[in-house]
């Protein structure tokens, strides 16, 4: 990639759920939806941004 690198947000989660985009609004309504769908919990906004760590943004086709 040349120029600017862009980064995006990823969150694994230890039941195999991942999730990876640019948008702090998406990664939370994300990881929200997982937690209480999947898992039965529920995440503050604040702690979903806390489990997502800054990765290389990549394009899938």
């Amino acid at each position: 990639m040349t120029g600017e690198e862009k980064m995006a947000k990823q969150v694994n989660c230890d039941c195999g759920f991942m999730v990876r985009t640019q948008s702090d609004d998406e990664i939370v309504q994300h990881v929200q939806l997982h937690a209480r769908d999947v898992h039965q919990m529920e995440v503050p906004r604040e702690k979903a941004l806390e489990m997502a760590k800054t990765v290389e943004a990549t394009v899938t086709i």
